[in-house]
């Protein structure tokens, strides 16, 4: 009498570790937070599965092997998404590049305040083509509020208005510029240039490297 083999139960028992392992893996690997167990149960998945492999009844072993690699693929999936999303977040419509830009000797413009927030509002895209990696040159911006110190002071100026609400522009300026600036009263106007711009969270923008002119 013979025996079929392919009906008998699979006794390799590190071959079933490595695929309960790989398979728990796999799932947790789609849940954000909890996932990063995966990164410590795929490896070990295939770890299990390939010493299984020397031993008979192998399908376990070779199940465990293919979920190992799948957990390690998603959660390599997951990391090159949270880069993207790093890269994305340090890009806006003035800096597409993302990376610290000198505009040091960099072509001037002039600008307002409320001119700039209106062409943000209308179009980012064309609002990052025109005052992108260009010094800003305000003239008259009347002061709304102070903050910071005089080593690295910050005026607030009026971007929009809308019915009640106010929406600000924050520019910082230099420590040289710290002493005029604590001289200045709300509603003072101003004239300044700033090197840099930059989208800020939600709406808006805000200006930096700023000097009194």
């Amino acid at each position: 009498m013979t025996t079929d083999n392919s009906s008998k139960p699979d006794h390799n028992a590190l071959g079933k570790a490595a695929f309960i392992v790989g398979l728990t893996g796999l799932i947790l690997s789609f849940i954000p937070l909890i996932g990063f167990v995966s990164w410590i149960l795929g490896p070990m998945a295939i770890i299990f599965g390939l010493i299984a492999l020397r031993r008979k009844s192998r399908s376990l072993a070779i199940a465990g092997l293919v979920t190992g690699v799948l957990t390690l693929y998603v959660c390599y999936g997951w990391i090159k998404g949270t880069q993207s999303l790093g890269e994305a977040m340090n890009k806006d419509a003035f800096n597409t590049s993302g990376e610290t830009v000198d505009t040091t000797n960099a072509p001037i413009i002039d600008a307002t305040i409320k001119d700039i927030w209106a062409d943000v509002e209308g179009n980012k895209i064309a609002a990052g083509e025109k005052y992108g990696k260009r010094r800003l040159r305000f003239t008259n911006e009347v002061v709304q509020e102070f903050a910071g110190d005089a080593s690295a002071p910050v005026i607030s100026f009026t971007g929009k208005t809308e019915d009640y609400l106010v929406h600000f522009v924050s520019a910082s300026f230099a420590e040289k510029d710290g002493k005029a600036i604590g001289s200045l009263k709300k509603g003072a106007k101003i004239s300044f240039v700033c090197q840099d711009i930059r989208e800020t969270f939600g709406e808006g923008y805000s200006l930096g490297g700023c000097s009194l002119r």
